[in-house]
């Protein structure tokens, strides 16, 4: 479990108040400071014992502080990662060993994401991220669980991937990198595929309480 952090402090404790939502086998916490600033890292360390706090050492932006988690994860391989930001709350209970089965069995599948509550004006209009494009979104089911595919986006939300994934692939430098990364990701595999985790008329599993994007370089 990593979340990526920028200094907002009230932010991300009210985010890691609802990891007891997400249920499966944890085994190490990391948090990702990308604020570089001294009280901001004496604050995690004093106030999040038992979790890894890991730094870039200096601002180095969205896709800065992303090639800098995914070198550290690379170095630290755990079989999953479920990577997710400070300005995010888990909504709804998650079984995550479901999600990494779903991932083992799916292998096109790049991640398994949960689905947010609808932010800008397109989706607040249609109802939701799926509903603003539902052709563009497939659902899926195992006979027990439940995935929605698509191939519009790779998303730096809440989400589960593969180890592997993150060792064979490299996260852009400079501005627009999730963007980009989407971009080439599916240029680049034709069968390669994203998803929400759930049906496709769930309600959010995760809310975004980011007012503002404090960080720079997105």
């Amino acid at each position: 479990l990593i979340v990526m952090t920028d200094g907002r402090a009230e932010c991300l404790a009210r985010s890691v108040a609802t990891f007891g939502r997400l249920h499966g086998d944890i085994s190490q916490r990391v948090i990702h400071d990308d604020s570089s600033t001294p009280g901001y890292a004496r604050h995690l360390a004093e106030n999040y014992p038992g979790w890894t706090v890991v730094s870039t050492g200096r601002r180095s932006g969205f896709a800065g502080a992303y090639r800098s988690a995914w070198a550290w994860l690379r170095a630290h391989a755990t079989p999953f990662v479920f990577s997710t930001e400070d300005d995010f709350l888990i909504a709804r209970d998650v079984d995550l060993d479901a999600m990494a089965g779903v991932l083992l069995a799916q292998p096109h599948l790049a991640q398994v994401a949960l689905l947010r509550q609808p932010w800008n004006h397109t989706e607040k209009a249609a109802g939701g991220i799926i509903a603003a494009d539902r052709a563009s979104f497939t659902e899926h089911t195992d006979g027990t669980e439940h995935w929605v595919e698509h191939r519009k986006f790779f998303t730096t939300n809440p989400h589960m991937l593969l180890s592997p994934f993150i060792r064979d692939h490299d996260w852009p430098a400079g501005e627009q990198s999730e963007g980009r990364f989407s971009v080439e990701l599916f240029r680049q595999d034709h069968a390669a595929a994203s998803a929400f985790w759930g049906r496709a008329d769930d309600p959010p599993a995760v809310l975004h309480i980011g007012a503002q994007r404090v960080g720079v370089g997105y």
